[in-house]
């Protein structure tokens, strides 16, 4: 019962509100937590991280993301950090029905991004839907490197 209703959580908390910022349109998916908005800045999905070129399941997380979001309008929601190392900006990532960041994270595209916990506003909701993705044995789970982790 716990898990339908998180769902249901997860389902209804996308509805673009004054936190977000846009609509913007995506006009390139680099790979699974990376994108590019027509103004023309790269977008890093806050909280998550998928798996790099070359690594198990990286091919089906783009493709994943690329499916959700290329070519579509979307909402961004800062987290407590604008932006990352590499200049990115730092978001979680809204369609009008969908929050992307944690999609991702249910449907074992990503694994949630410890490293940086205490600057992830939503961590604690991300971890609770990676346990379930992870108690499946969905997509990146099924990874052997990622198992041990």
């Amino acid at each position: 019962m716990k898990i339908y209703l998180l769902l249901l959580l997860v389902l209804t908390s996308c509805t673009p509100s004054s936190e977000l910022d846009g609509p913007f349109l995506v006009i390139d998916v680099i790979d699974g937590d990376t994108l590019k908005i027509d103004s023309l800045e790269k977008i890093r999905l806050s909280g998550i991280n998928t798996p790099e070129k070359k690594e198990c399941h990286y091919q089906e997380s783009k493709e994943k993301l690329n499916e959700l979001v290329s070519n579509k309008s979307i909402y961004l929601e800062k987290d407590y950090t604008n932006k990352g190392r590499y200049g990115r900006l730092l978001r979680y990532v809204h369609t009008k029905d969908q929050d992307i960041n944690k999609f991702l994270v249910l449907n074992g595209y990503a694994k949630v991004y410890g490293k940086y916990a205490y600057d992830t506003k939503k961590y604690k909701e991300l971890k609770e839907l990676e346990h379930i993705a992870r108690l499946q044995k969905l997509g990146v789970w099924t990874c052997k490197e990622t198992i041990i982790n």
